[in-house]
C-alpha cells in the first residue's frame, strides 16, 4: 500500500513537567527544532509542517490542584486537537513531535472528535496516576490516566468528551517503573481494564507475539488508533536525554520491531515525546532517534 503523506505537527510544550532546577525550564521544548536540524523533516519529505505553540511555561508552585500549568495544558490540548483532527480528516499521517507526554490529551481529543479511537501507549512509565499520587505535579506523569478519564475535569472532560479513549481500547507497553502508591480513586493499571504488557512480559513472550495480541485486543483492524511513544522506553544508556532516566529498556532494534508492528494496521498517527536536547549535547541520542523514525516511517510504516 502507498504510504500516507506525513504531516509533522511540532508541539514544543513542556508545560507538563517540573523544572529540572530552580529558574530553568525543561528542555523538551527544544526537541522539534533539534530533530529538524538533525534532518528528520527533510528526510521524511513531509507534506506540511504545523506548529502548535504552548503558553509560557511556569513552575506553578502555587497551584491549587497538583497539576502544574493545568489551564495552559487544556488550552494547548484544544489547539493541538484542532491540528490532529485536520490532518487525520485529510487522510494524512500526523507525526506529533513533543514536548512532553501531556500532549496525549490534545492528540486523543482530536481523535475523539472523529471516532472511538484506540491507543497503543509505549512508555517506560505507566503514567497512570492521579494528581494526589504525584511527587512532581507534572501532567506528563499522569497522561494515561487523564485520557482514560481519571483526574480533574479541566483535563479529562474537555468539550464534554470524557474519556478520550476507553480503557478496553488501550494497550500499554514497555513499562518498567511503577511508583505513586495505591489510591482509592484509581485502580492499579494492571486491574484497570487496560491491556497491560510491562517490559519483562514483552521480552518473555517476544515482541512479535505481543504485538499480534495488542492488535487483537485494541481492535486495530476495525478502528483508527493512535500511537504514543515516550523515548524513555529506550534504555537510558542509549537514550539518557529524558527527564526520568532508568536502567534497562528497549534497545533501538527492539524499538524498531515494536514500532513497525504498531504501524502495521490502521494507525492514524504517532507522537514522540520527552526527548530533551539539553541533556544530549553531542546529539548522539537525537541522531539515533531520527534514524529510528526514518526507518519505521520512510519505508512504508504509515499506510
Amino acid at each position: 500500500m502507498k504510504r500516507k503523506p506525513i504531516v509533522i505537527i511540532e508541539a514544543p510544550s513542556n508545560l507538563g513537567l517540573m523544572p529540572p532546577e530552580p529558574g530553568r525550564q525543561p528542555g523538551t521544548r527544544h526537541a522539534p527544532e533539534v530533530l529538524r536540524e538533525l534532518g528528520l523533516h527533510d528526510r521524511l519529505n513531509v507534506q506540511e509542517i504545523i506548529r502548535v505553540e504552548p503558553q509560557s511555561y511556569s513552575p506553578d508552585d502555587g497551584r491549587g490542584v497538583n497539576v502544574r500549568n493545568m489551564a495552559a495544558i487544556a488550552d494547548h490540548a484544544v489547539r493541538l486537537a484542532d491540528a490532529v483532527e485536520q490532518v487525520v480528516r485529510a487522510r494524512h499521517f500526523p507525526l506529533v513531535l513533543g514536548g512532553d507526554c501531556s500532549l496525549l490529551i490534545g492528540s486523543l481529543l482530536g481523535m475523539r472528535r472523529i471516532c472511538d479511537p484506540g491507543l497503543i501507549f509505549v512508555d517506560g512509565h505507566s503514567d497512570f496516576f492521579l494528581p494526589e499520587q504525584s511527587g512532581t505535579g507534572g501532567a506528563a506523569g499522569m497522561d494515561l490516566a487523564l485520557v482514560t478519564g481519571w483526574g480533574p475535569v479541566e483535563l479529562t472532560d474537555i468539550e464534554d468528551r470524557r474519556p478520550y479513549v476507553s480503557v478496553q481500547n488501550v494497550a500499554a507497553l514497555g513499562n518498567r517503573y511503577v511508583a505513586g502508591g495505591s489510591h482509592p480513586g484509581i485502580p492499579d493499571i494492571a486491574q484497570s481494564g487496560i491491556h497491560y504488557w510491562p517490559l519483562q512480559d514483552i521480552r518473555d513472550a517476544g515482541i512479535e507475539a505481543v504485538m499480534h495480541a495488542v492488535h487483537i485486543a485494541v481492535g486495530t483492524g476495525e478502528r483508527l488508533y493512535w500511537i504514543h511513544m515516550d523515548v524513555d522506553v529506550i534504555d537510558s544508556m542509549l537514550m539518557p536525554a529524558v527527564d526520568s532516566p532508568q536502567a534497562d529498556g528497549f534497545d533501538w532494534g527492539e524499538a524498531e520491531i515494536l514500532l513497525r508492528a504498531a504501524l502495521a494496521k490502521n494507525a492514524a498517527g504517532l507522537q514522540v515525546t520527552i526527548y530533551d536536547p539539553d541533556r544530549d549535547p553531542s546529539r548522539k541520542a537525537g541522531k539515533e532517534l531520527v534514524e529510528l523514525l526514518i526507518t519505521v516511517l520512510d519505508e512504508g510504516g504509515s499506510v
